[in-house]
């Protein structure tokens, strides 16, 4: 992974286009926006919206496995089950309890970062 990633970093040269066959993108460029400062009990934090764009793809998912997982005939029955699943969701207050670390993924992942 670490050397698909270096590719991205040449420079551009339009002879040889590199085209992104990865699904999930990968910012290789300087902060867009500048780090929170740290406060005390607390880290700096960077780039919030990978973060927020984690969060929405795992209630897509929730939404497809939970609501979106049969055949619905018109948009307004999609609308209705989607905005029931929505107040139902909301209403239990529920959260993502992140347990996946850097540090398990390069144990469970370690075929996919074997110089790391």
């Amino acid at each position: 992974m670490e050397t698909v990633l270096d590719m991205y970093k040449y420079p551009f040269d339009p002879r040889y286009p590199v085209v992104c066959m990865d699904e999930s993108p990968k910012q290789l460029i300087a902060e867009t926006k500048l780090p929170i400062p740290a406060r005390p009990g607390q880290l700096a934090r960077y780039d919030y919206e990978y973060s927020w764009l984690n969060m929405a793809e795992i209630d897509l998912r929730v939404l497809s496995n939970q609501c979106l997982n049969c055949r619905i005939d018109t948009m307004t029955e999609v609308r209705r089950q989607v905005g029931a699943w929505e107040k139902e969701r909301n209403n239990k207050e529920a959260v993502i309890n992140w347990r996946f670390t850097t540090k398990d993924a390069r144990i469970k992942l370690k075929r996919l970062y074997p110089s790391v």
